[in-house]
């Protein structure tokens, strides 16, 4: 039996025509379907974040759509999966988001086909990772990782860049999200950077935030209308990159020694990147109940 796959296309400026391509549909009419995304590491020059993030709505509720094709059609809202209605997705997605002409492909399976094409025409190679991780990188990575793979929602149980109060005292956590009637604060930092007196003195600004939230708890201004308290309990954890080798390499893994010390004083949890995506894989980390 034939099978079709149409490519999921990212077009930051519709002007200029370019595009990358950020997942695969493949399925047929009556039978299986499947899809894939890789939104991560897209160079674009347009509004969004360099993952996309901001589209992680539709990519959920598109994937939810998919992965639900055997259901009986309007089960639980999901619409039957046809090419049609992939079609009138596509015309529908005219912006941003575009979806290609079906094209078919030869295959025992929709899971088969996607597993063929994907390598090929949506996989970023990890060669082409950004030589230098920023915070602004690193903290969409994390974001990016309680979204997708925790299934925290912005707005709802996760928030970024809360202003905490304390006493007179105002600083600012990179992250903030709550699970089962618990709260986590998190603060990433990059340490591959070329001002290390710089990130010095911003750690260990944040290392006296986190020492008077210890001792006092806080009031965390989530967004412009809630606030929350937060007592001196609170689970704070950290991720990190750390630096690439280099003239400063020295000075650097002083800042992050230093900075492990304190971490360590106020009992805030500490991992890589690496360390905390695989965390999340396996659901280690407090998921969404």
């Amino acid at each position: 039996m034939g099978y079709q796959y149409w490519t999921i296309r990212f077009v930051p400026d519709v002007a200029r025509g370019e595009f990358t391509n950020i997942g695969i549909v493949c399925g047929h009419d009556g039978g299986d379907w499947a899809v894939r995304f890789d939104t991560r590491y897209v160079r674009n020059h347009g509004t969004l974040s360099s993952d996309l993030s901001e589209l992680t709505p539709w990519i959920t509720d598109f994937q939810r759509t998919i992965e639900g094709h055997a259901r009986p059609p309007l089960a639980d809202g999901i619409a039957r999966v046809t090419s049609a209605w992939i079609n009138h997705v596509g015309s529908r997605q005219a912006n941003s988001v575009q979806l290609s002409p079906p094209a078919s492909i030869d295959v025992s399976s929709a899971a088969n086909g996607v597993a063929l094409l994907y390598p090929h025409l949506v996989q970023r190679s990890t060669a082409k990772r950004r030589s230098t991780i920023t915070r602004r990188n690193l903290r969409a990575e994390v974001r990016d990782t309680l979204e997708t793979e925790l299934e925290f929602s912005l707005g709802i149980n996760l928030f970024m860049k809360p202003v905490a109060t304390i006493g007179k005292q105002r600083g600012v956590f990179d992250i903030a999200r709550f699970s089962a009637g618990e709260e986590f604060l998190t603060n990433v930092w990059a340490f591959d950077v070329l001002d290390v007196a710089l990130l010095e003195r911003e750690i260990q600004s944040w290392n006296f935030l986190v020492g008077m939230l210890r001792q006092d708890g806080a009031s965390l201004h989530l967004d412009n209308s809630s606030s929350r308290s937060f007592d001196s309990t609170t689970a704070i954890e950290v991720v990190y990159h750390a630096s690439a080798p280099g003239p400063a390499d020295r000075k650097r893994l002083d800042v992050l020694d230093a900075a492990m010390e304190a971490w360590n004083r106020n009992q805030v949890t500490v991992r890589t990147l690496d360390e905390y995506r695989a965390e999340a894989e396996n659901s280690n980390l407090a998921t969404v109940i």
